[in-house]
């Protein structure tokens, strides 16, 4: 007996004991068709259930790394950072051609106490910043807040505390002949994420021309053997 089968025949035995069960208790009972279509239908719930648990299950996830950028563009990946023991934030910022290689590269610190959200924002600043005096004229942003990434793209309301920030980041965003914002998470944003976290070690900040730092080649190399 196959193993559908065997499904069948054990829920129509079932379905059978149910019925004489309840015929037992006083309860009025069911015809045999009737018995017959019920087993069935549970029958089919199950391996329906079962088929896309197992299909759920099974489906691969997509791996999230690096992208290049639009043809044209740069990419400037940036992150920041907060050191709550220090009272101070930091921020990661690195542009990147179409190739994957690095143009440029910078940490910086901030000697004050920020939140989350507001590193963030801050982030975002340094890197519009940045790109301007490197001499990027086509940018496209990138960072692995999504609540910064949606306000710039007025998909949402960014919190009052960088309200002021974002606005000035917006009036930058004229010197720049086409600009773009992107959101990643923060498997695609490693090493930004890596030079935010060495801005901890940074009297003010520091930069990186059309060299890439020894702390993220590996993660750099990374990216490019994956796109």
């Amino acid at each position: 007996m196959r193993l559908g089968q065997l499904e069948q025949f054990i829920t129509i035995c079932w379905g059978i004991w149910k019925n004489r069960n309840d015929l037992r208790m006083g309860g009025k009972g069911r015809a045999g068709r009737t018995v017959w279509r019920t087993a069935m239908h549970l029958v089919e719930e199950f391996r329906a259930a079962n088929d896309g648990k197992t299909e759920h299950q099974a489906k691969p996830e997509l791996p999230i790394s690096w992208q290049p950028p639009s043809q044209g563009y740069y990419k400037v990946n940036l992150d920041g950072a907060v050191f709550s023991k220090r009272n101070q934030a930091g921020a990661g910022v690195i542009i990147r051609d179409g190739a994957g290689e690095v143009i440029a590269a910078l940490s910086k610190k901030w000697k004050c106490p920020l939140g989350a959200i507001e590193a963030e924002a801050k982030a975002l600043e340094a890197g519009v910043e940045f790109a301007k005096d490197v001499g990027i004229r086509e940018a496209e942003f990138e960072s692995d807040s999504l609540l910064v990434c949606n306000a710039l793209q007025g998909l949402g309301s960014p919190p009052s505390s960088v309200v002021n920030v974002l606005a000035g980041v917006m009036n930058q965003m004229s010197y720049f002949r086409q600009w773009k914002v992107s959101h990643t998470k923060r498997q695609g944003n490693v090493p930004a994420h890596l030079l935010a976290q060495h801005a901890k070690y940074v009297e003010d900040y520091i930069a990186w021309l059309e060299e890439c730092p020894s702390l993220i080649e590996h993660a750099c190399a990374h990216d490019r053997n994956v796109t």
